[in-house]
């Protein structure tokens, strides 16, 4: 490298700093990414934690929180969220009432019925505000009307919301329930035994157990609870009085972020679909794209329209109390207050 023990200074300094130049260019890459990995870990680790306890398995009316954290709203509002399968809203009301879970999904009126038996639990948001309980009949069936379905056989799961919802609606539509028979059936059997013809009419929901039934048998139009001015309201994101009381900055964060996700799902209706299918491989695409086309008309009801994605109009709060005081026996002591907050979902 250099020509003798009398090589010149300059000629020192000069390979000396070739060897530093080629170090560093060489070290740089890896230098580098060590640095992202490390900072990469550190901000994980800053992320708070939240898990989300599903109502069922992951489906359509999922699509926006699926999609918050797959564009990384989540993230981005400094939040580790993972979704945990439900097996039920009673099932997850359980869960995340006992304090094992941050945030869950479950129907609004079971919450409510929850909150009568002492569970302290409160709604924070809607996925669905519109309830997408119906009668689903087969096309064959002849019952087009809500007093054809006097006389035949109903599939019902015992304890399943559809089954004291089905009672209000028989009486709004002025039907003699004394004339159905009541065939009982696991949750499991319910459309295979409409199917087969065992059963003339389940209660079911129109965005994805009724399309699920249409791709095996042609079904008559389904007779949803709404249209007769019974809407339970659908899906809601809760949690517990004490989460509420010690992470309300978690929760407006991730109301924050599902707001997000659901502005980007009206724009874009096929990223829900991509999100949900990318998540887990056992989706079919194209079922549901076609489910994703009923879903927009269930976010809102004529009341909230206005209102931000999530946030529940009062009017629909009071017409819920309403019906369940008629017909779920609701004690006049649970209140609005008692089953929502607005404070997240604005």
């Amino acid at each position: 490298m250099f020509d003798g023990p009398e090589c010149d200074f300059w000629d020192i300094r000069y390979h000396s700093r070739r060897f530093v130049v080629t170090a560093i260019r060489f070290l740089r890459p890896a230098a580098l990414f060590i640095m992202a990995f490390m900072m990469s870990r550190a901000q994980a680790a800053a992320l708070e934690p939240v898990t989300v306890r599903l109502d069922w398995l992951a489906g359509i009316y999922h699509a926006p929180i699926f999609l918050a954290k797959a564009r990384g709203y989540y993230a981005q509002e400094g939040l580790d969220v993972t979704f945990h399968n439900g097996q039920g809203s009673i099932s997850t009301l359980q869960i995340v009432g006992s304090g094992n879970e941050t945030i869950g999904l479950a129907n609004l009126s079971a919450l409510t019925l929850a909150r009568s038996a002492g569970v302290p639990v409160v709604a924070i948001g809607a996925l669905m505000e519109k309830s997408p309980e119906a009668v689903v009949t087969l096309a064959t069936s002849g019952i087009r009307t809500p007093k054809d379905l006097e006389g035949k056989r109903w599939g019902l799961v015992p304890g399943d919301e559809a089954q004291r919802l089905f009672i209000a609606f028989a009486a709004q539509n002025r039907i003699n329930l004394s004339s159905i028979h009541k065939v009982t059936l696991s949750q499991a059997a319910g459309f295979s035994a409409l199917l087969n013809g065992d059963v003339d009419f389940v209660c079911a929901w129109t965005i994805e157990d009724a399309p699920r039934i249409a791709a095996i048998k042609p079904i008559g139009k389904p007779m949803l609870f709404t249209d007769s001015g019974l809407n339970t309201l659908g899906t809601v994101l809760f949690v517990t009085d004490s989460t509420l009381a010690a992470k309300p900055d978690v929760l407006r964060r991730f109301m924050r972020a599902t707001r997000r996700g659901a502005a980007d799902l009206e724009k874009s209706p096929q990223a829900g679909v991509d999100a949900l299918v990318n998540s887990q491989s056992v989706y079919d695409r194209a079922f549901l794209t076609s489910q994703m086309q009923l879903l927009p008309g269930y976010f809102r009801t004529s009341n909230s329209v206005n209102r931000p994605f999530g946030s529940i109009a009062p009017e629909d709060i009071q017409a819920l109390l309403h019906i369940m005081r008629a017909y779920y026996a609701l004690p006049m002591s649970i209140t609005a207050d008692k089953i929502y907050t607005d404070e997240f979902a604005r």
